[in-house]
């Protein structure tokens, strides 16, 4: 009977594994990346992401480091909203001088959103993200810091931020089953996944949502509040010029 028990464990545990496996088959092909400036301590990749769902371009900003603070991760690189149009850019731009590693898919969110799914495209994210953690090294793995209150470990320091909203699972296609860039992939059987992750929802239609003052204010708030919550330098003011290309 034991030996029943241990035969039908390594069963169930590899048709686990298949499972995720073929979940994640060709979501994410072998991105292409190359230099396009580095200047003010950032250093400007242009990427190509590509998988099963299409491609996408995206830009990382990367501290001229060789450990970041920690790791953003956006969604959208612009906001269009009733003829209105603020550049996500400068806010990532600026978390890179701030030490975060960034990633940002070229691509615009449209608010409000005129359905469910509208703004929430898995695959391009949870692509972004697959390959910050391939090319980026973030202080302490990303697991965050924690300390003891009360005799019970607290985190007090995130590994990895997002900006954007909650996503559609790219692998169901009959309907909109809401996942996010650090939960998709599970944390059993993937390298993928992170725990230590901080939120700042834009475009989101259900719960709390910052879209509107990112709109007015162009997300210098929001900037503060993930550069507290990943330990990064202070951030007093956005980076208001776009950074030029050309090496």
């Amino acid at each position: 009977m034991r030996i029943l028990v241990v035969t039908t464990f390594l069963v169930c545990s590899a048709s686990l594994v298949l499972a995720q496996n073929q979940r994640e088959e060709n979501l994410c092909n072998s991105a292409s990346a190359a230099t396009v400036n580095h200047a003010d301590g950032v250093i400007v990749q242009d990427i190509v992401l590509t998988g099963k769902w299409g491609t996408n371009d995206a830009m990382a900003y990367l501290p001229d480091k060789e450990i970041a603070d920690g790791g953003i991760v956006f969604s959208h690189s612009v906001i269009h909203s009733d003829g209105a149009t603020v550049d996500l850019v400068p806010l990532a731009f600026t978390l890179a001088q701030a030490g975060a590693a960034v990633i940002v898919p070229k691509r615009a969110l449209i608010w409000p959103p005129t359905d469910q799914s509208m703004n929430r495209e898995g695959g391009v994210v949870i692509c972004a993200e697959h390959w910050l953690i391939d090319h980026t090294k973030v202080f302490n793995n990303g697991n965050g810091i924690t300390k003891t209150v009360n005799g019970e470990s607290v985190l007090v320091r995130m590994g990895y931020g997002y900006v954007g909203p909650r996503l559609c699972d790219p692998s169901i296609s009959s309907y909109c089953q809401l996942t996010g860039p650090f939960t998709f992939d599970d944390c059993g059987f993937t390298r993928y996944c992170r725990t230590s992750v901080v939120a700042v929802p834009i475009g989101e239609t259900d719960g709390g949502d910052n879209t509107n003052r990112v709109l007015s204010t162009g997300g210098l708030k929001e900037a503060q509040w993930l550069q507290k919550h990943l330990g990064l330098t202070p951030i007093g003011t956005l980076v208001i010029q776009r950074p030029a290309s050309g090496s």
